[in-house]
């Protein structure tokens, strides 16, 4: 049995609740493949996913198990995940979610931060906000030259042309990126820590006081 919401659902209720007519439903099983980590369904979530993308009506859904198909490690779906990174959408929850699962998919190890870094140099805010999820919900722990990298390609994220005009409702993209830090090398991250409370809105700042005391913190 796995925990899904309130109650435990088996391997074969999740099967069967991804090809469920509600997109609620569909959308449940995903989060919980995703998050219980159950590469057996990886398989059954992918071809739910290639249902799925033909409705644009559900993109919570989408977003969802894309999510999840990066969570599970199912590198087949990376040749369906990489077209909608590379058509970088600026404001759209599909590509954030694929930006996740494509960083995901293409490390090599917690330690391998090129994806991240690759997506940072082009990506728009839904590229660039998703590519550093991983790096900071996986606690990830790249190297010191990787580490300078990112923190200077995120420096001023908050000012990225997306978002500038619209932060009204919008997350720091520095977020993720902050709250990995706290598990670094403090020296190295102190300065953009420093910077994203000066320059940050109020919940990046907790984010990243809190690292440069080397407590984790993550909302997302």
């Amino acid at each position: 049995m796995v925990s899904g919401g309130r109650r435990a659902w088996t391997q074969a209720e999740l099967r069967e609740r991804l090809g469920a007519s509600k997109s609620a439903q569909r959308r449940s099983a995903a989060k919980t493949i995703g998050r219980e980590r159950l590469t057996e369904l990886a398989d059954a979530l992918h071809e739910a996913y290639l249902a799925e993308r033909e409705d644009s009506r559900t993109w919570e859904t989408q977003y969802e198990m894309l999510v999840a198909l990066g969570l599970v490690g199912h590198m087949a779906a990376l040749p369906d995940i990489e077209p909608i990174v590379r058509a970088n959408e600026p404001h759209d929850m599909i590509t954030y979610g694929a930006a996740q699962a494509y960083v995901r998919l293409s490390r090599d190890s917690l330690a391998d931060a090129a994806p991240s870094l690759e997506l940072l140099e082009f990506g728009r805010l839904s590229v660039v906000d998703g590519c550093l999820v991983p790096i900071g919900r996986d606690r990830m722990m790249p190297d010191t030259p990787s580490i300078r990298a990112l923190t200077e390609g995120a420096w001023d994220l908050h000012r990225h042309p997306d978002r500038v005009g619209k932060e009204a409702g919008l997350m720091d993209p520095r977020d993720s990126l902050a709250a990995a830090c706290a598990l670094w090398d403090s020296d190295l991250v102190r300065p953009f820590l420093e910077h994203c409370m000066a320059t940050g809105d109020q919940p990046l700042r907790r984010v990243a006081e809190a690292s440069l005391e080397g407590r984790y913190i993550w909302r997302r």
